[in-house]
């Protein structure tokens, strides 16, 4: 039994490294033609391609290796059976569940290793991409937001603005509106804001405030500080920022700012970041899907069992795709739509499994 299993993952082991090498030259060769214009125009040489294209497969890296451990998966028990190896195999007293017992806990371990890998030295990687894509080509794109908006209920005040400047943490055209007890108290609009030790000062500000008696009365201010607003200037960029790279803790507080100032921003971020956790159960998921077909095709075993495990494939990254569009629109919840397209494929193999007709 030892021999068996050793004699699974070694071949499923190198199956899968070949195929991940072929398909990451495939899509580090696209990445490079794709910015072919941009390593022309910066006269950057091979060296820089190459640097360029292996941070790049970064992106691409859990999705190729899944596929590949798919492909992998099929091969193997594909063979077997088209070689008949099967039917000795089952003569011996083997089960089928015996035999994809091995695969089934190398699945696991593969996956609870991607997940270490995910949140450390991937992260790394993915960062590493975004240093050589600003070494190489600069700034690949502007850290300005424009039509910002933020709230806090809570600490009774609405902001919004034109613009806001990453470089020189600024605010262009604000206008601040404090709430207390449910009624705008005052409404603050300046030329420009500027953030600097915790603070934001106003820069022409002119002040609209109703008073307790019921007057109304406007100030003018060359330069003024709300001390109620206190919003870290990193918050008027959370539409640019980036969940597959921000640390762990980093990102947990940075969803728990963002769900009390924008909630609607607040629902795409924690759909990324739900994402980025269970990206390596897509693992788990696609090579459960190739143990769980039977192979019992009369003719072509391999061809046809490895096309309808890629089909069943395609079929859980759509509603992947669906779902995150949804959960990203409010319509579900995030952890619902994470995990409903794996249940989904998981049933939908079980259930193509089980039917008897086959070709």
């Amino acid at each position: 039994m030892r021999i068996f299993t050793r004699y699974t993952i070694k071949s499923i082991t190198v199956t899968a490294t070949v195929a991940f090498l072929i398909f990451s030259f495939l899509v580090m060769a696209v990445e490079t033609f794709m910015n072919m214009d941009r390593f022309i125009q910066n006269n950057l040489g091979l060296r820089e391609m190459a640097l360029y294209a292996f941070f790049s497969l970064s992106d691409y890296f859990l999705l190729l290796l899944s596929v590949s451990l798919l492909f992998s998966v099929s091969y193997f028990l594909s063979n077997l059976s088209a070689n008949n190896e099967l039917i000795a195999l089952y003569t011996a007293g083997y089960s089928k569940r015996r035999i994809i017992l091995p695969i089934f806990f190398f699945a696991i371990f593969i996956t609870l290793l991607m997940l270490l890998f995910n949140e450390n030295l991937g992260l790394r990687w993915k960062n590493g991409r975004d240093v050589v894509s600003t070494e190489l080509f600069g700034r690949s794109g502007t850290q300005d937001a424009t039509n910002v908006s933020l709230s806090d209920m809570e600490s009774g005040f609405v902001v919004h603005a034109d613009r806001y400047n990453q470089d020189n943490q600024r605010l262009s055209y604000p206008r601040l509106i404090l709430v207390e007890g449910g009624k705008p108290v005052y409404r603050l609009e300046a030329a420009s804001a500027s953030y600097s030790g915790g603070i934001w000062t106003f820069e022409n500000a002119v002040i609209h405030r109703m008073n307790s008696d019921g007057s109304y009365s406007v100030s003018t201010y060359s330069s003024y500080v709300e001390p109620s607003f206190t919003v870290e200037s990193d918050m008027f960029l959370s539409q640019n920022m980036q969940m597959d790279t921000m640390d762990f803790f980093q990102a947990i507080d940075y969803l728990s700012s963002l769900r009390s100032l924008d909630g609607e921003n607040y629902q795409v971020k924690v759909t990324e970041f739900l994402s980025r956790l269970f990206e390596p159960f897509t693992i788990l998921v696609l090579m459960m899907i190739g143990m769980s077909m039977n192979y019992t095709f009369k003719k072509n075993v391999l061809l046809f069992s490895i096309v309808e495990s890629l089909v069943i494939a395609v079929v859980y990254y759509v509603a992947d795709m669906v779902f995150s569009i949804t959960s990203e629109q409010g319509l579900t919840a995030p952890l619902f739509s994470v995990l409903a397209p794996m249940v989904m494929t998981i049933l939908l193999s079980y259930m193509l499994s089980l039917m008897g007709k086959r070709i």
